[in-house]
């Protein structure tokens, strides 16, 4: 398998949001889906990476019309998890359980579209008082142990997604090697977002270099901010995108690219510049 080029639905949900021509949050998403399924056919892009949010469409009537949907296009299928609310590493035990839930029906989701890898966010440390974060570490470990244990029996690979740095959890290479290290386990993945670790003045040779073998997914997002997250067309930020691309091609990545913009219209823009590198 090479490296292969994706989009994610994240920008068809924020344009349905902004515009609100829906009638209700399963046909924001349902629209949003098939528009950048339509998008990724007609363009020939190989993987779409489907956005449960907001996650109404999993819990209403509409869920086995959206599943047949999702199966007649004929594309590689990944899955990013609710993540508004969703906190997997609060010590706050009643949200964390809840979040568990929350994934693990993600993750059954996937496995009715036969996509065999789900993304999802840790959540949020604690903003007042740093020694807590530890304890957030600690709790993500419990909550990704029951995740994963809910999951076994499903062929998905979980991958956790590093964060921007107002997130207080999964920031910077040794942030997140802390963060794996109390995890401990072998069956969690890695999603490595490059507009969050730019906020994070991470080293990428170094991040790439500690989990390479744990990296199956890659967001391709730019940012010019250190304190924001706006998702600009690609190229239009200061993302050093040249190093970063040199670093994965040097590991002989083989996964996917996805695209995450925060409007569609940015795409076309977007995959002519990626086209530069690949």
């Amino acid at each position: 398998m090479e490296m292969e080029l994706g989009i994610s639905v994240l920008g068809y949900i924020i344009e349905y949001g902004l515009s609100q021509k829906y009638e209700s949050l399963t046909d924001l998403v349902y629209k949003a889906s098939v528009d950048c399924l339509n998008f990724a056919e007609i363009n020939n892009i190989k993987t779409v990476e489907l956005v449960l949010e907001p996650p109404e469409v999993l819990y209403n009537e509409r869920l086995h019309e959206f599943i047949d949907l999702v199966n007649s296009y004929s594309l590689n299928k990944q899955v990013h998890g609710p993540f508004i609310d969703v906190n997997l590493c609060t010590h706050n035990i009643v949200i964390s359980s809840a979040s568990v839930d929350a994934s693990s029906d993600a993750a059954q989701f996937c496995n009715k579209i036969d996509a065999n890898l789900l993304t999802i966010h840790p959540g949020l440390g604690n903003f007042l008082i740093n020694s807590i974060r530890d304890y957030n570490k600690v709790q993500l470990a419990h909550s990704m142990y029951k995740l994963l244990d809910t999951v076994k029996d499903l062929q998905i690979s979980i991958c956790l997604e590093n964060m921007p740095q107002n997130c207080l959890i999964m920031l910077d290479e040794n942030d997140i090697e802390d963060t794996f290290l109390k995890i401990n386990r072998s069956d969690v993945f890695f999603t490595y977002d490059t507009s969050h670790f730019f906020t994070c003045d991470g080293d990428v040779r170094i991040l790439w270099e500690k989990f390479h073998k744990k990296i199956k997914n890659v967001h391709i997002v730019d940012n010019a901010s250190k304190i924001s997250d706006k998702h600009p067309p690609l190229g239009t930020g200061k993302v050093n995108f040249p190093e970063i691309f040199e670093v994965i091609q040097s590991y002989s990545y083989k996964g996917s690219l996805i695209i995450e913009l925060s409007t569609a219209k940015d795409l076309a823009q977007s995959i002519k510049f990626l086209n530069r590198f690949f």
